[in-house]
């Protein structure tokens, strides 16, 4: 995978509102092949880790106090950009 290419796919994505200015949320991508992404929520020690190649992301998220819908927005946009970074042009 084009680790570069995933990084940008994800920012254009989620965009400067999530990424930069809403502080609740901390996004953190693992530098591996397979990018594992890492949701930790301000003032919640629960974390999400979504693998970015799973379409099947199933998560349990009755204990994260962040609306749900967000957090579906952004796995949405993870395995997005997964795709768009392997993409063949």
């Amino acid at each position: 995978m084009n680790k570069e290419r995933f990084h940008n796919a994800l920012a254009l994505s989620l965009g400067y509102e999530r990424i930069v200015k809403d502080k609740r949320i901390t996004i953190e991508v693992d530098d591996s092949d397979d990018s594992w992404v890492t949701l930790k929520f301000q003032g919640c020690s629960e974390t999400i880790r979504i693998n970015a190649s799973d379409e099947n992301n199933q998560l349990e998220l009755k204990n994260i106090p962040v609306e749900q819908e967000k957090i579906s927005v952004i796995v949405d946009a993870v395995h997005q950009a997964y795709i768009d970074a392997n993409r063949v042009f």
